[in-house]
């Protein structure tokens, strides 16, 4: 890690872990912030192999960035490939251990599970909807627009579409008006298992 200090004293020193590597003196006489350092999160990617597939998990040592299923829309969005390093870490370790209980049939509550903080104000807020969907039940798109204030439920379904945590966040939840199975980022095959998984209906098989 790179800190750059300002002292007292106007002068401008970048650190590295162990040594100070160059010192500048500026031109000013106020007193400066005494340290910003610059420390972006490390990430860290497992997989795991789940009955609807192969499940990319990604999380730094804070939160858990999302959960996708290999080849569904919106992989990994907003994460380069670069920034990943597939090692675990202690949260990826109970997002797999959460996973394990939901497809054994338990009910574990996602709550226990730290989420970043990404996502536009308007996606944070359909995804809170979806959160607060109780398992076993559906919602339909304009059922969550009401929730939210929002009567475009083409806006709704284009937010829950790039839900980043698949499962956790219930994104399956939610179902056409017309009852049928409607879309769902890692496919219908997926969504169909789900639902079938938690006992949830739905007008087409």
């Amino acid at each position: 890690m790179v800190a750059f200090h300002y002292s007292s004293y106007g002068t401008f020193c970048l650190h590295s872990k162990s040594s100070i590597i160059s010192t500048v003196v500026l031109p000013t006489t106020e007193i400066i912030e005494p340290l910003f350092c610059y420390n972006k999160d490390m990430l860290y990617r497992q997989y795991y192999l789940s009955p609807i597939g192969r499940l990319c998990l990604v999380a730094s040592d804070q939160a858990l960035y999302g959960v996708w299923l290999e080849g569904q829309k919106h992989f990994q969005s907003g994460i380069r490939e670069e920034e990943l390093v597939d090692t675990s870490n202690p949260i990826l370790k109970m997002t797999k251990n959460w996973l394990e209980a939901y497809f054994k049939g338990d009910h574990p509550s996602p709550d226990t599970l730290p989420l970043a903080d990404r996502g536009t104000t308007f996606q944070l807020k359909v995804w809170s909807a979806l959160r607060d969907i109780p398992v076993g039940e559906s919602r339909t798109y304009s059922q969550i627009g009401k929730v939210i204030l929002c009567q475009s439920a083409q806006a709704v379904g284009t937010a829950v579409g790039k839900n980043p945590w698949l499962i956790l966040v219930p994104c399956h939840r939610v179902l056409p008006s017309s009852g049928h199975i409607g879309n769902y980022a890692a496919g219908e095959d997926a969504k169909r298992f789900l639902l079938h998984l938690e006992g949830i209906r739905f007008d087409n098989p």
